[in-house]
């Protein structure tokens, strides 16, 4: 498709790089143009419906492909809700553990749900850590026992987030695992740490519950969106929710109080397994291989064209991620489509339809691999 004579303005390049990330959805053909729906060779073997049950929120059926979804639908009107349910589980104090992307969103979103009730949100900093300024400038502090050295917080934490990186979970596992308190709930928003445990033998501590909450967005947007939800109804980040073991009977109720808590419109359920392998295989084909790709072609191609590098830049890298993404993030990937002129729309078409059976294949042997 780089050798496409379609591909050539800058608004082509917007039709060609809304159509490739659709794909990684997988498509469907629809009034003689494809839209995105969920298609592979392997996703077709594996309609699985999850289930799971509740005493305290709603759940509802939703049909998908076929297939029997469970949502559980959120909104400022549960977060009175969540507390009870926290306090119903026990849990009087929440640490969060880091400062990424997702803890400083998640540790505010929660503090600003849960004010007004006797639970307390603490976050827990390595020794010496530059983030503590960060964390004192909105809000948490010492002093009011909301900030403090991370194994202290965990040791006395009911939940504890861990939202440290990836490579600091497989480094510190043990020593966070000794620290936690009996009956305590650990709480992840991605399973990476499962399947490091797995490939190394080792597995979470039997006594307590282990549990996943995973926004499908960046920090930044868990904290903005909340904030819009408090005067927007329907604004939000949602959320998938994965219990791994549950020894109290009580996990999922946590689960989905956390959840409902970071403001997600949609809570549904997954596995820590299946988190891990489609963000595995979502980074594979997106973030690692996608935008890569689409960069690299548009950048030689326009060079070829007689663009200076320069020029070439601006037109492949900078517009892919500024105007594009910015589009995209704050009003869907179709705005990026029917922002389009008729004319336009056409070539858009002409191009998503060459790059879908090529797409496909790729996306479907990247799916089987992981």
């Amino acid at each position: 498709l780089h050798q496409s004579p379609i591909i050539k303005t800058s608004m082509n390049r917007a039709f060609f790089f809304s159509a490739v990330v659709c794909l990684f959805c997988g498509n469907e053909y629809i009034n003689g143009f494809l839209r995105p729906s969920i298609v592979s060779r392997s996703v077709n073997k594996m309609k699985v419906e999850m289930s799971f049950e509740t005493k305290f929120f709603n759940k509802e059926a939703v049909e998908m492909a076929g297939t029997t979804e469970y949502v559980v639908k959120g909104g400022t009107n549960l977060y009175p809700l969540c507390g009870e349910v926290f306090k119903n589980n026990g849990i009087k104090k929440i640490g969060v553990i880091g400062w990424g992307s997702q803890a400083p969103a998640q540790a505010q979103n929660l503090a600003d749900t849960l004010a007004g009730t006797d639970i307390t949100v603490t976050i827990g900093l390595r020794k010496g850590s530059s983030s503590f300024k960060d964390a004192r400038a909105v809000g948490f502090s010492e002093e009011k026992g909301t900030l403090g050295e991370m194994y202290e917080v965990i040791s006395s934490s009911d939940l504890v987030i861990l939202l440290i990186s990836d490579a600091a979970q497989a480094q510190l596992y043990k020593s966070i695992f000794a620290a936690l308190k009996p009956g305590a709930t650990l709480g992840l928003s991605h399973g990476f740490l499962l399947g490091y445990l797995e490939s190394v033998g080792e597995s979470f501590p039997k006594g307590n519950d282990v549990i996943a909450v995973c926004p499908k967005g960046m920090g930044p947007s868990v904290r903005r969106l909340y904030e819009q939800g408090k005067s927007k109804k329907g604004a939000g980040i949602n959320a998938s929710f994965a219990v791994h073991q549950d020894v109290t009977g009580k996990a999922t109720e946590t689960a989905l109080a956390w959840a409902a808590a970071l403001g997600s419109p949609f809570m549904f359920a997954t596995t820590m397994s299946d988190e891990y392998k489609s963000d595995i295989y979502g980074e594979r084909g997106i973030l690692l291989g996608a935008v890569h790709a689409i960069v690299e072609g548009l950048f030689r191609r326009f060079i070829k064209q007689g663009m200076t590098p320069e020029e070439a830049f601006i037109n492949s890298s900078e517009s892919i991620t500024g105007p594009i993404t910015k589009k995209i993030s704050k009003q869907g990937i179709l705005k990026v489509y029917t922002d389009l002129s008729p004319a336009d729309k056409l070539l858009f078409e002409k191009a998503y339809s060459a790059a879908y059976k090529p797409a496909l294949e790729i996306c479907a042997e990247m799916y089987d691999e992981v």
